[in-house]
C-alpha cells in the first residue's frame, strides 16, 4: 500500500454498475472543468487529484452508536460550516436521518484523537459515491473535534491529498487547541473539484455506461511532528 504525504492509502478496483442520479439538488457533476489555474492560488497541483459529488445537497448521517452525542455532531456541523461559509453557502449539505439515504456516514472515535477517511469513486468521471469518515474525540477537546472534523469533510467532499502549507486547514498536521482555518488556497482547491457551481460552464456530453468503482482511504496515524502537533 502506497504511502501519500503521511496518510496511508488502500485501493480496491472493480466493474460496477453505474451509480443512478441522486434525486434532486443542483449539479456539480458537470463534465466542464476548470484548469489548475482558474482560481489561485490553490495546491491542486501537490494532491492525488481532485472528487466532487454530483449533486448538491451532499446527504450526511451521522451514526447513532455508543460513541455519538449531539453535542459531538455540533462540533462536527461547525467544522463542515467552516466550509460552507468560506463558499458562501454555494456548496450545500443536509443532515439525514436515515444511514440508508447517506452519501456521508459520519462516526466518533474514543481511541484516537486523528481522523480517517473512506471513500468510494469513479474513476472515469472523478464522481463520488459514498463516503465514510471517522472523527477522532479522544480527550474530548472541543476546539480539536471541530477541526479535525472540518479537516475530514474537506477529504469527504473530494481533496484527496494534503497541503505542504501550514497555514492550510488540509495540512497533515495539527496543534492541539488551536483552531484551524481555513485558507484561500483550501477555498480554490475545493472551488477547482467544483468548477461548475462556481464558474458554470456548458456541461458536455458524458457516458457512464460502465465506470470503474475505486475505494481508497485516507488514514492519519497520530505521530508528534513537532511539540503538541499530531498527524491527521
Amino acid at each position: 500500500m502506497p504511502f501519500f504525504q503521511g496518510c496511508l492509502f488502500g485501493l480496491s478496483l472493480g466493474l460496477f454498475a453505474p451509480m443512478t442520479g441522486c434525486g434532486g439538488g443542483v449539479s456539480a457533476g458537470s463534465a466542464a472543468v476548470c484548469t489548475q489555474d482558474t482560481f489561485v492560488p490553490n495546491y491542486v497541483g501537490e494532491i492525488g487529484g481532485l472528487l466532487r459529488w454530483e449533486r448538491v445537497p451532499v446527504r450526511i448521517y451521522f451514526v447513532r452508536d455508543a460513541n455519538y452525542s449531539d453535542t459531538r455532531q455540533a462540533l462536527a456541523i461547525q467544522g463542515l460550516e467552516q466550509w460552507m461559509a468560506a463558499a458562501s453557502n454555494i456548496l450545500k449539505y443536509r443532515i439525514v436521518n436515515s444511514e440508508s439515504n447517506a452519501q456521508i456516514k459520519v462516526r466518533f472515535d474514543p481511541s484516537t484523537v486523528d481522523g480517517m477517511t473512506d471513500y468510494r469513486y469513479f474513476v472515469e468521471s472523478g464522481l463520488l459515491s459514498d463516503a465514510d469518515v471517522k472523527i477522532g474525540i479522544k480527550g474530548n477537546n472541543s476546539v480539536d473535534i471541530q477541526s479535525v472534523a472540518a479537516h475530514e469533510f474537506g477529504h469527504a467532499f473530494g481533496i484527496r491529498g494534503h497541503s505542504t502549507n501550514r497555514e492550510d486547514m488540509m495540512y497533515p498536521t495539527y496543534t492541539s487547541n488551536v483552531p484551524l482555518a481555513i485558507t484561500s488556497s483550501d477555498l480554490n482547491t475545493m472551488k477547482t473539484a467544483y468548477c461548475s457551481l462556481f464558474q458554470p460552464l456548458t456541461p458536455a456530453p458524458r457516458s457512464r455506461r460502465y465506470e470503474t468503482l475505486v475505494h481508497e482511504r485516507i488514514v492519519c496515524p497520530q505521530h508528534l511532528h513537532g511539540e503538541g502537533e499530531a498527524f491527521r
